[in-house]
């Protein structure tokens, strides 16, 4: 009897890779239709191929080579879902509806896998083996689903590759679609003539069947992993906002220190840690408002007056982060403010949030060595930058 075609060397690595994205689609994706039927499809594929572990011979006669064979047919069910929400026109409204439908077609190929796979299985054992009604029950429960997924989902992805105005990113998706079909394409192929030509292919149809599912399966978690990547870059800082937020951070922390009242949400409350998008939102108005409330604060400029356009040249940005540090810790020190009227900033209004933003980002690059910089000016007494963090 064949023992299975894949080692566990790769097999485990597979099933690996395919219950951590899962794991992180659950965690992380999980808010929209096409999320859920996406991740109950992988729930069913890592049963299968979690099932076909169970056992090391190829035969349909085995339970857990059924039962993994029936795991197939509702994964292969929920992507025929995700397929139909994504035609044009569909309704998300009936797609549970219709997806109940679907998924009653594939617990009835499962169980017919299950009724047959005994008699398939005894006429695998058979010198010269040829399709009984068992192995007609089974390639029919298996194949025709399969088939028609397979169809629906090709079509999908070349529709997505002949429309112009999709992104580049789009169009690999849809390649890689493409891709992952074609161990299907030839497992039906095969199965077609296998059942129908009477090919001999000296290798049973569930080791082949494992092998391209397998094949299938990194493939179809490497096209939904990018969401899971993404948040846990968001989650961990690592996206573009994300960095932007740890450049600003030491300037927001002295800036918001010195004026505790303009903080949106106080320490713990809030934004969760994910909201990277939003946090840089929020520091960036913050900062924004302990400037202008620092402004009294601020000792006379040393480098002459405000900058008319939206560059600020070095000398100027330096002195005003070294004035700015001095504002923020006499007001810490509870000086009374040296200046009664309006002080003009460094920086003309910002016309968009992208100018603002790298106004911001100028000033932090010298914040840390203008707030480690003791100086003393006049109209502030003798607090200095040293009264920051204390």
């Amino acid at each position: 009897m064949l023992i299975s075609p894949l080692s566990g060397l790769i097999a485990w690595p597979v099933i690996g890779y395919v219950a951590v994205v899962g794991a992180g689609r659950l965690l992380f994706t999980r808010n929209t239709i096409a999320d859920q039927l996406v991740n109950r499809s992988f729930l069913w594929g890592l049963s299968g191929l979690v099932l076909f572990r169970c056992t090391q011979t190829t035969s349909i006669s085995s339970v857990a080579n059924q039962l993994a064979l029936g795991c197939i047919v509702m994964f292969v069910m929920h992507l025929y879902g995700l397929a139909r929400l994504w035609e044009p026109g569909a309704d998300p409204a009936v797609t549970w509806r219709r997806q109940r439908i679907y998924s009653a077609v594939g617990v009835v190929a499962a169980v017919l896998t299950l009724i047959a796979g005994p008699a398939a299985g005894r006429a695998e054992q058979l010198p010269d083996p040829n399709p009984n009604w068992g192995g007609l029950v089974v390639w029919a429960a298996q194949g025709v689903p399969l088939a028609a997924t397979t169809l629906v989902q090709t079509r999908l992805a070349i529709r997505e590759l002949r429309m112009d105005n999709r992104k580049p990113l789009a169009k690999v998706v849809g390649s890689l679609m493409l891709l992952a079909y074609v161990p299907t394409y030839v497992a039906l192929v095969l199965m077609a003539g296998e059942m129908v030509l009477g090919w001999d292919l000296g290798y049973p149809p569930v080791g082949r069947t494992e092998i391209a599912f397998t094949f299938a399966a990194v493939l179809a978690t490497t096209l939904v992993a990018g969401p899971v990547v993404g948040h846990l870059l968001e989650y961990a800082g690592l996206d573009r906002d994300g960095r932007i937020c740890r450049r600003l951070r030491p300037l927001w922390r002295d800036v918001t220190a010195a004026v505790p009242e303009i903080v949106m949400f106080p320490a713990g409350d809030g934004l969760t840690r994910r909201d990277t998008t939003a946090r840089l939102l929020r520091m960036t108005v913050e900062i924004r408002d302990a400037l202008l409330h620092l402004g009294p604060y601020l000792p006379p400029a040393h480098t002459g007056s405000a900058a008319t356009h939206q560059d600020v040249s070095e000398p100027q940005l330096r002195d005003y982060a070294h004035r700015l540090a001095q504002a923020a810790g006499a007001r810490r020190a509870g000086v009374p403010p040296s200046n009664t009227g309006l002080v003009q900033q460094p920086f003309p209004p910002a016309q968009d949030f992208d100018t603002e933003l790298r106004q911001l980002l100028d000033l932090a690059r010298v914040w840390s060595s203008a707030r480690a910089t003791p100086k003393v000016s006049p109209g502030i007494g003798t607090v200095g930058t040293c009264a920051l963090g204390d």
